[in-house]
């Protein structure tokens, strides 16, 4: 009897061994190389373990354009990428997603399809010395609208909306964790901005009118959502991020903190079981503003966020660079210096992520003078990263060449200066990880022998390095079965006796 009891016990270790490598070849660490922007203990960002400063550009519509189109010879992002390389730049922020849930429709209906024209733009930025800050989920009620569930379902655990969310940042994680051109991660684009708003009629605060696969039908209260389960999101998929790639910065992509932003979240405390509340509107403290910012940027994302405009869009065309926050008028310096601030305080990046888009001041004379007083007050408030917000579709024509020209002598500068130190990112890497097919990405109107052809060609990202070898966990689980064999063997002799 002591024998079997003994034998029992080595097959459960065995078993308990076999579970712990199967476990590992899940949750193996990826970007090993440690590619890409990285924040420090003390909340400094780093390239190659050097300090970085630099101003990149949004360029929206590279991948966004390219997909949607699925007219693989026009690749307007090349030229655009080429360009940008020579204006200095040494970053962008885009979308590895499109904007609304159709984007997904096509994703579960081909995800091949979509990777090879993501691939094609991933590789096209790392040929032409381009960091990508890539926003995984841009619009926020486009998952939730995909798979049939209410914008609040982001913030439910078990979800179909977050489960889903899970696993796309997964899927594009894991194909560009080991890619040179990847240089941070971000969620989403200005999800706070919706954050703890409802009305009970359900008329305002929602998507627009005929917005292709977001019907103004069939709402409720769970067509709004609170900070609270924004915050839970945030959380969330900021862990499956660094799951695999615990290197890069993680960011948010939240827009401006409203100057009422911890008001509203106490008004969305109350939540009743219809999923609305009441709306308060008063002006937040400054220590509500670093404690709403804190409350954003939840762990692990390491990077807190915030975009402004700084031109009117109400008719008024006067330039936004003072504002009235925490019961004072500020300049716009002062305001930046905030957000970095808190940032400082909280031991963690901070990104600027969208600046510099003058809306209906974009003609007027004093645009370009004031646009270079902006990037200055940005230098001056100690953020170390910012992107120019300009471009949906990339251009240098009028105001947009001249904003260019201007960042790339800041750039310039920056790199003379030695803060901005890019050459390592690039130099001492060759092929990135999903170089691209020899073959264009197809339409889904290729024929069956084009189909088969280029699942030939593509080539598969390599396996990491550390990836758990399967034989030992089978040789162990092969072992285990062969003793219980025995034990039963042995048990039924003796009931035989």
């Amino acid at each position: 009897m002591k024998k079997i009891i003994a034998s029992i016990i080595i097959i459960f270790m065995i078993f308990q061994t076999a579970s712990a490598l199967t476990t590992g070849a899940e949750e193996v660490e990826m970007n090993k190389k440690h590619y890409g922007l990285h924040v420090e203990e003390n909340g400094d960002i780093t390239l190659e373990g050097e300090k970085f400063y630099g101003f990149g550009v949004n360029y929206f519509g590279a991948f966004v354009r390219y997909v949607d189109r699925q007219e693989p010879d026009r690749m307007d992002f090349v030229q655009a990428f080429k360009e940008l390389h020579d204006y200095n730049i040494p970053f962008i922020r885009m979308p590895l997603c499109s904007f609304y849930p159709t984007y997904y429709d096509l994703y579960d209906s081909d995800p091949e399809l979509v990777f090879r024209y993501m691939d094609k733009v991933v590789d096209e930025a790392y040929k032409n010395g381009l960091g990508i800050i890539a926003s995984l989920m841009w619009y926020d009620p486009s998952v939730a609208a995909h798979v049939g569930e209410k914008r609040a379902y982001m913030g439910k655990e078990g979800s179909k909306t977050l489960e889903y969310s899970k696993e796309y940042t997964a899927a594009i994680v894991k194909r560009y964790a080991d890619h040179p051109a990847v240089w941070g991660w971000e969620i989403g684009n200005e999800y706070n901005l919706n954050a703890d708003l409802c009305d009970k009629d359900l008329k305002n605060f929602l998507w627009y009118q005929n917005a292709p696969g977001l019907p103004l039908e069939n709402l409720s209260g769970f067509d709004y959502y609170t900070s609270a389960e924004l915050q839970y999101f945030y959380s969330e998929i900021a862990k499956v991020i660094r799951k695999y790639d615990k290197y890069r910065m993680i960011t948010t992509g939240n827009g401006e903190m409203r100057p009422f932003a911890h008001s509203l979240w106490e008004g969305s405390q109350k939540v009743n079981k219809k999923h609305f509340w009441t709306l308060k509107w008063d002006s937040d403290t400054r220590e509500e503003f670093d404690e709403m910012n804190e409350f954003f940027t939840p762990d692990p994302i390491d990077t807190l966020c915030f975009h402004l405009q700084q031109g009117s869009a109400d008719g008024s065309k006067t330039y936004v660079m003072e504002f009235d926050r925490f019961g004072q008028h500020i300049t716009d310096e002062e305001y930046y210096k905030a957000y970095y601030d808190v940032s400082r305080k909280l031991k963690k990046g901070c990104f600027f992520g969208e600046f510099g888009d003058f809306l209906e001041m974009e003609t007027d004379e004093k645009c370009l003078e004031n646009f270079k007083k902006t990037v200055t007050a940005i230098e001056n408030s100690g953020i170390q990263i910012a992107a120019l917000w300009q471009f949906q579709d990339y251009t240098n024509e009028g105001i947009s060449g001249e904003k260019l020209a201007a960042l790339s002598e800041t750039n310039a500068a920056l790199k003379e200066a030695g803060s901005q130190k890019t050459d390592k990112a690039w130099e001492e890497h060759t092929e990135p990880a999903t170089a691209a097919p020899e073959t264009e990405p197809q339409t889904e109107k290729q024929t069956e022998k084009d189909t088969e052809k280029a699942t030939e060609t593509k080539e598969i990202a390599p396996e990491p390095e550390n990836k758990t070898n399967l034989i030992p966990v089978i040789a162990a689980v092969a072992a285990a079965a062969a003793i219980a064999a025995a034990i039963i063997f042995v048990i039924k002799k003796r009931k035989n006796k």
